[in-house]
């Protein structure tokens, strides 16, 4: 009995005490433990203090842009540009009236006076006469008030105006489809931009810088239509330039390209209001 005591006793002594080392390992493992957890949580507080303030920050910034303040209607886009005054594009009044598709001299002045920007084809200076496009304002005059002269507002900086100086001649696309009033998209609806019934005119002629004379009318043309233009900088060397037509040539019904002469162009009674 005294043995088999002696020896239980010894088995419980290696039973509940475990070796030192395996406790020093256990103490070191559980004081490694809480250090991670004392500098993860510092580290999760600052990364989720990083995203609340990151979206504070976007939401802040995209609510004082304008297009972001207003939902894409109508309504919203004119409180966009009541704010910026001075800037707005001058748009025709939405009481015009497309010509008739067999009209092709009014229907080519409809195009140019309600477009206010269009396509310029030039050949290319640097890259041996390669054609060159080019995105430019047009204005033809104040609304309601149609001229049917194309005027541009350019800067030889530019490829655009830089090119003409050597090959002046060149091609100026308007398209329907890019007519609008404020929100309101007026051009061809539902209509595919490339269908004939999508009128769009192609006008050829040489492009020149208008005289000393006529400037300041031709300034007063494009500032009446696109008013930012009077804050551009001076140093640019910004200059009105007019292109004189050679030949119009009109797609508005089905048939192929018509060609408008020039004279019915410039005589046709047209007016936007």
């Amino acid at each position: 009995n005294t043995s088999s005591t002696a020896v239980a006793a010894g088995a419980a002594k290696s039973t509940c005490y475990p070796p030192r080392s395996l406790v020093r390992l256990n103490t070191k493992v559980k004081r490694v433990m809480r250090q991670q957890q004392r500098s993860t949580f510092p580290c999760s507080c600052l990364l989720l203090l990083f995203f609340f303030f990151s979206a504070v920050f976007l939401v802040v910034v995209e609510g004082h842009r304008p297009h972001a303040a207003f939902s894409n209607t109508r309504e919203s886009r004119i409180k966009i540009e009541e704010q910026d005054k001075g800037e707005v594009l001058v748009m025709p009044s939405l009481d015009q009236k497309r010509p008739d598709h067999q009209d092709i001299a009014k229907m080519a002045r409809y195009l140019v006076h309600n477009n206010l920007w269009g396509v310029m084809g030039t050949n290319s200076r640097d890259r041996k006469g390669l054609p060159w496009t080019n995105v430019v304002d047009l204005s033809d005059g104040p609304v309601c008030n149609s001229t049917g002269r194309l005027f541009f507002y350019l800067t030889s900086l530019d490829e655009t105006a830089y090119d003409v100086e050597v090959y002046p001649t060149v091609s100026f696309t308007v398209a329907e489809a890019a007519i609008t009033n404020n929100a309101d998209a007026l051009g061809c609806g539902s209509t595919d931009v490339e269908d004939p019934t999508c009128a769009k005119l192609v006008v050829i002629g040489d492009l020149l810088v208008v005289p000393k004379d006529e400037q300041d009318y031709a300034i007063d043309l494009l500032a009446s239509r696109h008013p930012v233009i009077k804050s551009w900088p001076a140093n640019h060397g910004f200059q009105p330039y007019e292109l004189h037509i050679d030949t119009l040539n009109i797609l508005d019904f089905y048939g192929g390209m018509k060609q408008v002469p020039t004279q019915e162009y410039f005589n046709a009674n047209y007016t936007s209001c």
